[in-house]
C-alpha cells in the first residue's frame, strides 16, 4: 500500500505545543502533553485517544472555562477522532476550537495547527476546495510572518500545501511545496522524523502522475537522503521503504521490491515492541510480492500471520483484512485451489457491494477475482458473468482507453474464448480492439505503472488469437507480452540518445511529454475518484479532455520520420518480416510465458507454427534440473533425460520436426528459458545429441528478426576491462548497506583475466590493443575510450544480478570506483555511450542469467551494448570459469577472422574445447563449455 501522509498520517508531532504559563502548577499537564507528542496514533489509536482525553481532563482541572489552554488541549482529542476516522465529531470539536484560538495571546500555533486539522478533515470528506483555501491561508501567514519562517510547523503547513495541491491536478506546485518543507526539515536540528514522511509523500506525487521512474528514484534518494539524517533504522523510514516496494511491485518487480518492504516492516515491529495493524499491512504487501514471484506456499504463510493481527486491531472487515484477503484468495488460485478461492471472493463480494458506494474500484476488483477463481476451474458461466459486471462497472466509471477497462476486457474475452462461449470471428474481432488501444496506451506512456499493469492483457489476447487462428495477431502479442520494464528504460534511453543527435526530435520531444504529463494528471484524477467516488465527478468532461490530448499527442507523432519514429516507438515484427529475411534451412524460434502458459511461435521461409504450452508443463522445473549442471557442488554432468523432455515439453508433431531440421536456429526467449543455453535441449528422446551439436544458434533478444546482414570479419583493434577486484570498492559500497559492502568484498579475484585479455589480443592479429586492468578499467575509462567499428570489446569481470545489491535495480559488470562512478556499469549507462563494436564479450559471471521475467539480465545487458551500437554479445549462462572463458573467447574470435559466422564460430570454439584441440585439456563437462551463447543485435 502505497501512504500519502498528511497532516494526521502519525500521529507524532504534526501539531506544535502551545509554550507553557507560570501558574498554576502544570507539572503533570506539561507531562502529558509530551507522552501524547510521543504517541502513535497508528501504532495504538485506543492508547492514542485515552492520551488526549487525559490531558483535556488536566486542563479542564487547572483553567476555568473558556480558557485557550482548553481549547489547546481539545484540539488533542479532535486529533484522536480524526486518527480514528471519526470524521464528523472532529470536525466539530475543531470548528468549536478555532475561534477560542483566533487571536489569543500565545496561541497562535495552535490555531494554526486547528486550521490544519481542519483542513485534513475537509480533505478526507472530499472538500478539496475548503482544504486547499486554509492551506493557502496558513502558508500565507507564515510568510508574512518572518519569525516563524524556517520553523517545522511552517514545513508542516507546506507539506500539507502540497497534498491540497495534489488534490487539485496541481502536480509542479505540490512538488515544490513539498521540497521546500523538505529543505526546512533537514535544516533543522535535530531533523524531525515528518522529513521521512514528507518523502513518502513526495514518491507518492510522482507516482499518481504516472512517473514512475521518477518515484523509483526519488525513493532511492529520499531513502539516502532522510535516512542519513535521522537513521536508515529510524521507524519513520518505514513509509519510504514501503512506498518504494509498492512501486516495485506494480511494475512487476517483486524480488526488488521484497528488500524494502522486509525493511519497512522490521522497522514498525522493532519499534513498536512487536507486530501491529501497520507491520501487519507490510507484511501482507510482502506476501503479495510472494505471489507475484510465485512462492505462493511461503505467501499463505505470511497472511495467516497477518491476517489475525489485522483482523483483531482494524476489524475482519475493514480495507486492509479484505486485501489480505485478495492476496490469499490470488495464491489459492495459483495452487489450484480454485473452488476454495471462489468461495472467498464471493464473500468479499458481498461485503465490498454492502459497504462500498457505486463507482468504487473494489467493486469492479472484487468482480475480478471472483472471474479469476472461476475460470481456474472451468466455471465459465460463472467467470463470464463476473467479468462481463467488472466491464461493466468500468465502464461507468472510467475513459474508454483506461488501462484497468482494457484488462477487464480483455480478460473477458480469454474467458469468452475458453470457454466457447462466442464466435470466432466477433473474439478475434473485438481482440484486435482491445489490442490496439493497449499498445497505444502503452507507446504513450512507457515505463509507466500505468503500462505495467495492463502486460497480463497482451499474454490473453495473444492466447485468444493463437487458439483462433489469427497467428500474425498473436505473434505481435506475444512480442508486447515478452516485454518488461527494462525494456521500457532502454527505450526512453534510446530515444533520448536519438534527441541529442536531431534538435527537431529532442524539441518534440518536451512537447510530447508535457502532453503525457498532463494526460496522466486526467488519469490521476479518475483514479483518485475510484477510491472515493464523486456523484458530481466530470466523468464525461475529463474523458473529453483525455481524447483531446490524445489527438494533440497524435498529430505530433504524425510529423516524425520514419527513423524518428522507431526509436520512439516499439514495433513488433511481424510473421512476414521474419519469413522476407529467412535462408533455406533458417528456422526462427520465439517462446514466451504468457502468464499461466507459454506461446511457442516457430517460423520458415513458408510455415508459421504456434503451440500454447500448458501451465501443467514443468518448464520452469526442467530449466532448473539442466541449469543444476552449473552447481559447483556437483559433478558437472548434463541431465540428459531432462534435456529431452524440456524439448518435448515445448515442440511436439510438425513443430518438433521443423526444429530438428533446422541448420540455423534463431531463438528469442523469456522468463527462466532466457536463463539457459538453447543448444543444451536434445531433439532425441533418448537423450543422444544436443541441438547445439546439430544447429547452428543464435540467439535474440527484443523484437525477434531473421537472418542479418552478411557478416563482416571483426576488426583489428581490442579494448578490453578486467583484472577487477571486490576489495577496493567495498567503501564506496558501504555507503549503500554493510551487506552490499560484504557482498563486493566478498568476490573472488579472476587470476587469469589477464592471461585472457593478452591472448585475445593476439587473437585479433597486428591491430590495436588497448588493456585497461585493475585501477585503469573504470567507466569513466569505457566513456573516453573510442571504439571503432567492428572492434573487439571485451570484459573479464565479475556480473552481478538486479537485486543482488541493495538498491541494484539491473544487473551490472562490476569495474573499478572511480570519482562520481560506483564502479557497477549498469544497461541505462551502457546504453547512453557510442559503442559500435563488431563484437562485445562478457566472460563476467551471470552475465546472461535471468532469474525470472522480472529480473530481466539477459535483455538488461545485452540489450545496453546493442543501444550502444554493439552487432554482437556474447555471454555467458552462470559463473564460468576464468580459463575456460579465455579458451572460448578467444577461439570464438580467431574462428570469425577466419570469416566464420560468429555462432558458427562458438560453436566450433566449444568443440574445441571439448576435443582438447586448441592446444589445452579436453574439457567434457557442460558446465563448463556450454555457458556462452552468441546473442546478435536485431
Amino acid at each position: 500500500m502505497i501512504k500519502a501522509a498528511v497532516a494526521l498520517a502519525s500521529g507524532i508531532g504534526l501539531f506544535l505545543v502551545a509554550p507553557a504559563h507560570a501558574a498554576p502548577d502544570r507539572t503533570r499537564l506539561d507531562a502529558l502533553i509530551t507522552q501524547f507528542e510521543a504517541a502513535d496514533a497508528n501504532s495504538d489509536v485506543e492508547g492514542y485517544r485515552k492520551i488526549a482525553d487525559q490531558t483535556l481532563a488536566e486542563a479542564r482541572r487547572l483553567y476555568p472555562a473558556g480558557h485557550p489552554e482548553i481549547a489547546a488541549r481539545a484540539l488533542y482529542v479532535a486529533q484522536a477522532l480524526a486518527a480514528s476516522g471519526e470524521m464528523d465529531p472532529a470536525k466539530a470539536e475543531v470548528d468549536r476550537i478555532i475561534p477560542v484560538l483566533a487571536g489569543a495571546q500565545g496561541y497562535k500555533a495552535d490555531w494554526r495547527n486547528a486550521l490544519s486539522l481542519r483542513a485534513y478533515i475537509l480533505n478526507f470528506k472530499g472538500d478539496h476546495a475548503g482544504a486547499l483555501a486554509i492551506n493557502e491561508q496558513l502558508a500565507a501567514e507564515y510568510a508574512s510572518d518572518p519569525s516563524s519562517q524556517g520553523i517545522r510547523d511552517h514545513a508542516v503547513t507546506l507539506s500539507n500545501l502540497a497534498a491540497s495541491y495534489l488534490e487539485h491536478g496541481r502536480l509542479d506546485d505540490a512538488l515544490a511545496r513539498n521540497a521546500e518543507a523538505i529543505r526546512i526539515g533537514l535544516a533543522l536540528d535535530p531533523v524531525p522524523q515528518d522529513v521521512a514522511i514528507w518523502s513518502a509523500n513526495r514518491v507518492v506525487y510522482f507516482y499518481s502522475a504516472g512517473r514512475t521512474e521518477d518515484a523509483i528514484v526519488t525513493a532511492q534518494e529520499g531513502i539516502a537522503q532522510a535516512g542519513g539524517a535521522l537513521g536508515t533504522d529510524h521507524p519513520a523510514m518505514a513509509n519510504l521503504y514501503a512506498n518504494l516496494g509498492a512501486i516495485l511491485m506494480r511494475i512487476n518487480r517483486p524480488h526488488d521490491a521484497m528488500a524494502p518492504i522486509r525493511q519497512a516492516y522490521e522497522l514498525i515491529e522493532k519499534a513498536n515492541g512487536g507486530p501491529n495493524q501497520n507491520s501487519a499491512t507490510m507484511r501482507t504487501q510482502f506476501a503479495q510480492a510472494l505471489v507475484r514471484a510465485g512462492q505462493h506456499k511461503d505467501a499463505l504463510a505470511f497472511l495467516d500471520y497477518a491476517t489475525p493481527i489485522i483482523d483483531a486491531q482494524l476489524g475482519a472487515q475493514s480495507d486492509r483484512s479484505l486485501v489480505a484477503r485478495d492476496t490469499r484468495l490470488v495464491a489459492l488460485i495459483a495452487l489450484g485451489q480454485g473452488a476454495q478461492a471462489e468461495a472467498l471472493a464471493r464473500e468479499l463480494l458481498a461485503v465490498r457491494d454492502a459497504r462500498l458506494p457505486d463507482g468504487h474500484r473494489d467493486r469492479a476488483n472484487t468482480r475480478d477475482n471472483l472471474a479469476k477463481a472461476a475460470f481456474s476451474i472451468e466455471n465459465w458461466a460463472t467467470a463470464r458473468d463476473a467479468a462481463a459486471q467488472a466491464v461493466d462497472l468500468r465502464s461507468k466509471a472510467l475513459s474508454p482507453d483506461h488501462p484497468d477497462l482494457l484488462l477487464s476486457r480483455a480478460f473477458l474475452l480469454r474467458v469468452e474464448d475458453r470457454g466457447d462461449l462466442r464466435p470466432a470471428t466477433e473474439l478475434v474481432a473485438e481482440a484486435r480492439q482491445v489490442f490496439e488501444a493497449l499498445t497505444l496506451n502503452a507507446q504513450l506512456a512507457r515505463g509507466s505503472a500505468q503500462a505495467e499493469r495492463q502486460r497480463p492483457a497482451y499474454g490473453w489476447l495473444a492466447e485468444v488469437f493463437a487458439r483462433r487462428g489469427a497467428a500474425d495477431d498473436a505473434f505481435r502479442a506475444q512480442q508486447w507480452a515478452a516485454r518488461t520494464a527494462l525494456d521500457d528504460t532502454l527505450a526512453i534511453a534510446a530515444s533520448e540518445l536519438s534527441a541529442k543527435a536531431d534538435p527537431q526530435l529532442a524539441s518534440l520531444l518536451v512537447r510530447r511529454r508535457e502532453l503525457v504529463a498532463a494526460r496522466q494528471g486526467l488519469e490521476a484524477r479518475i483514479d483518485a475518484n475510484g477510491g472515493r467516488p464523486d456523484p458530481k465527478f466530470d466523468l464525461a468532461g475529463v474523458s473529453n479532455d483525455l481524447a483531446g490530448n490524445r489527438s494533440e499527442i497524435a498529430a505530433l507523432d504524425a510529423g516524425l520520420t520514419p527513423e524518428q519514429r522507431n526509436s520512439l516507438m516499439f514495433a513488433p515484427a511481424s510473421v512476414k518480416d521474419i519469413q522476407a529475411t529467412g535462408a533455406r534451412g533458417d528456422v526462427s524460434i520465439m517462446i514466451t510465458d504468457i502468464g499461466d502458459s507459454w506461446l511457442v511461435t516457430a517460423l520458415d521461409a513458408g510455415r508459421v507454427l504456434q503451440t500454447l504450452v500448458g501451465a501443467d508443463a514443468p518448464v520452469d522445473a526442467l530449466v532448473a534440473q539442466l541449469r543444476a549442471v552449473a552447481d559447483p557442488t556437483g559433478d558437472g554432468v548434463l541431465d540428459l533425460a531432462a534435456s529431452s523432455q524440456l524439448f518435448a515439453a515445448l515442440f511436439s508433431g510438425e513443430t518438433a520436426a521443423l526444429v530438428r531440421s533446422a541448420r540455423q536456429l534463431y531463438v528469442t526467449a523469456n522468463g527462466s528459458l532466457g536463463s539457459l543455453p538453447f543448444g543444451l535441449l536434445s531433439a532425441d528422446r533418448a537423450g543422444r545429441g544436443l541441438l547445439m551439436e546439430k544447429s547452428t544458434i543464435v540467439r535474440r533478444v527484443g523484437v525477434p528478426r531473421g537472418r542479418t546482414a552478411a557478416f563482416a570479419p571483426t576488426g583489428n583493434t581490442l579494448i578490453a576491462f578486467g583484472g577487477v577486484k571486490g576489495a577496493p570498492a567495498r567503501t564506496l559500497m558501504a555507503m549503500r548497506s554493510a551487506s552490499t559492502a560484504r557482498t563486493i568484498a566478498d568476490l573472488p579475484d579472476l587470476p587469469d583475466s589477464r592471461r585472457e585479455l593478452a591472448a585475445l589480443g593476439q587473437a585479433i592479429g597486428t591491430g590495436s590493443a588497448q588493456l585497461l586492468v585493475g585501477d585503469d578499467a573504470t567507466e569513466e575509462a569505457l566513456r573516453r575510450a573510442t571504439v571503432p567499428p567492428g572492434a573487439v570489446l571485451a570484459f573479464a569481470t565479475h556480473g552481478l544480478l538486479s537485486g543482488e545489491l541493495d538498491g541494484l535495480s539491473e544487473p551490472a559488470l562490476l569495474l573499478s570506483p572511480a570519482g562520481n562512478d560506483d564502479g557497477l556499469l549498469k544497461p541505462s549507462e551502457i546504453g547512453a555511450m557510442n559503442l559500435p563494436a563488431g563484437l562485445v564479450i562478457l566472460s563476467a559471471c551471470n552475465t546472461a542469467a535471468t532469474s525470472s521475467t522480472d529480473r530481466p539480465q539477459l535483455a538488461g545487458l545485452v540489450q545496453g551494448f546493442f543501444l550502444a551500437g554493439a552487432e554482437r554479445v556474447l555471454a555467458s549462462h552462470w559463473p564460468v570459469r576464468d580459463d575456460v572463458a579465455r579458451r572460448l573467447s578467444v577461439s570464438t574470435v580467431r574462428g570469425m577472422n577466419n570469416r566464420l559466422a560468429p555462432a558458427e564460430a562458438l560453436r566450433r570454439a566449444i568443440g574445441q574445447v571439448r576435443k582438447g584441440s586448441d592446444g589445452e585439456p579436453a574439457i567434457d563437462k557442460p558446465a563448463l563449455w556450454a555457458v556462452f551463447e552468441l546473442f546478435e543485435a536485431n
